[in-house]
């Protein structure tokens, strides 16, 4: 991975980024257009860009390579969970912030940064193993997110059965079995899918603009979550994965996936289920701006130290 050239693709996204901080502050955006964006980028662009990455070109290496992100996106959810439900106790933070905590530090932003990002740098076989960490990420999501921040609630499993599950179950099926569309729709899809990278970075800056407080970034507990969310743990895992010796394009994208900031999810949740709403949508907020610093780092150091 060329560190000049990810590099430039970091400032391309964060000048789009910058384009939607104007618009919102400008009140060229608003929350209505957020969420009407939202739901274009969720249930029309993002499944268009996965289901595009079928028609990728087959090697011997690619189903292996599905199946080592597979197995090691299982093994690092399940790392992550146990670690911040240590590090929570050690802390002694109570619900609902533990589990607000737990979430923050377990779920990333997969949808809105990472897809975009395995993109840029990558390319459509970014996105089509990036669709199957988004499958474990969709699975755990609605049933340990759920029962993590809502401790008096009870698992939805028809919530299971989300446009995201679905797609990506899909998109990984129909790729195992050689399934290669027709050329118009295969375009139409890749049209459709282009959309997904500017209309995220155009929302993470609209929401980046809401932040109001200086005094948000220096919250003890926000620094915590972003030192473990967007280095220690992509860097742990690249060390890991360097030296089981797993190749250098599974390492770089599970790291890559690893470093997104917290999910816009838990806000949602945290909202929905009235638990410590205003800390976690300052957390997401936070945690996506350093995301710009920690990004090339953690490309340097993979750079550096553990690709060969």
């Amino acid at each position: 991975m060329d560190f000049q050239v990810a590099v430039n693709q970091i400032l391309i996204l964060f000048t789009i980024m910058c384009i939607g901080f104007i618009a919102k502050k400008s009140k060229l955006v608003n929350e209505n257009t957020e969420k009407s964006l939202s739901s274009v980028l969720l249930n029309i662009s993002l499944p268009a860009l996965m289901l595009s990455s079928i028609n990728v070109d087959y090697s011997p290496e690619t189903l292996p390579n599905m199946l080592r992100i597979l197995y090691i996106t299982i093994v690092l959810y399940i790392a992550v969970i146990i670690f911040a439900n240590i590090t929570a106790k050690l802390f002694r933070f109570q619900y609902p912030l533990a589990g607000t905590y737990i979430n923050l530090l377990t779920f990333a932003n997969v949808g809105f940064m990472g897809f975009p990002i395995a993109n840029a740098l990558f390319g459509t076989i970014g996105i089509l193993y990036a669709t199957v960490a988004n499958l474990i990420f969709n699975v755990l999501l609605w049933t340990y997110g759920i029962i993590t921040i809502n401790k008096e609630g009870s698992i939805d499993f028809k919530k299971l059965l989300n446009i995201g599950t679905i797609t990506s179950a899909l998109t990984i099926i129909l790729f195992i079995s050689k399934f290669r569309m027709p050329l118009i729709l295969l375009n139409a899809l890749d049209m459709v899918g282009d959309m997904t990278t500017p209309i995220s970075m155009i929302l993470i800056g609209s929401f980046i603009a809401d932040i109001n407080s200086v005094k948000s970034f220096f919250d003890w507990r926000i620094g915590v979550i972003s030192f473990f969310r967007l280095l220690l743990i992509p860097i742990t895992l690249a060390f890991i994965l360097g030296r089981l010796g797993i190749n250098n394009t599974v390492t770089s994208l599970c790291t890559i996936l690893a470093a997104a900031p917290s999910g816009t999810t838990n806000a949602i949740f945290a909202k929905q289920f009235n638990a410590e709403p205003i800390f976690t949508s300052v957390a997401v907020f936070v945690t996506t701006l350093l995301f710009l610093i920690t990004l090339p780092c953690i490309i340097y150091v993979l750079n550096s130290y553990i690709l060969i």
